[in-house]
């Protein structure tokens, strides 16, 4: 693909990534996309087929922009614990912005799979996470930055703190003092282990 075609592509998944997360992932129509996009239908199915292949293509971005941060982070040799308090300081911003995220598509997307192949990509998508997550962990304890810890261990309650405080959000109110409170303890544990 030339590097006009990645262009146009990038484009579509931007401004899809719009319409998802105002409509969900489950009402979004290629007839939505084309209209935010301002292109034809045509140039819309020259790159994507489908609704579920311009999502898949959102979420495999979005996790090559999470991994490049962590492993970019470390190669300039960034502190360990610096690099994992950005995130979570991130992770709470979306928290407490849950409707301007495409979080809630993310969840329809999952659970809309007819099939039990969702099962393999979720899977998938946490082992990832609780990878880069456990890797910054190591660089850490390396760099004499984080004590010694199970950090494939840490890595997974660090995901699962997130996915629960994400599922709070999506489903009821959250106070920022709750988000603030669980993120700051996991930073003490992170740092005091």
């Amino acid at each position: 693909m030339g590097s006009k075609a990645v262009e146009k592509r990038n484009y579509i998944l931007a401004k899809a990534t719009h319409v998802f997360i105002r409509e969900g992932y489950t009402s979004v129509t290629m007839k939505d996309i084309v209209e935010e996009c301002g292109i034809s239908r045509g140039g819309l199915y020259k790159y994507f087929s489908s609704t579920k292949e311009i999502f898949e293509g959102i979420l495999t971005s979005q996790k090559s922009i999470d991994k490049s941060y962590f492993f970019e982070s470390m190669k300039n040799e960034k502190n360990a614990v610096a690099i994992l308090t950005e995130f979570l300081q991130q992770q709470k911003e979306e928290l407490l912005n849950i409707g301007s995220t495409i979080r809630l598509a993310i969840y329809e997307f999952f659970l809309s799979q007819k099939d039990n192949s969702f099962e393999g990509i979720l899977e998938q998508y946490f082992n990832d996470a609780v990878a880069m997550i456990s890797k910054t962990l190591s660089y850490g304890i390396e760099r004499k930055e984080i004590m010694p810890l199970d950090t494939d261990g840490m890595a997974r309650q660090i995901v699962i703190l997130l996915e629960g405080l994400t599922i709070m959000a999506l489903s009821m109110s959250v106070s920022p003092t709750l988000i603030d409170e669980q993120i700051d303890m996991m930073v003490e544990r992170i740092v005091s282990a």
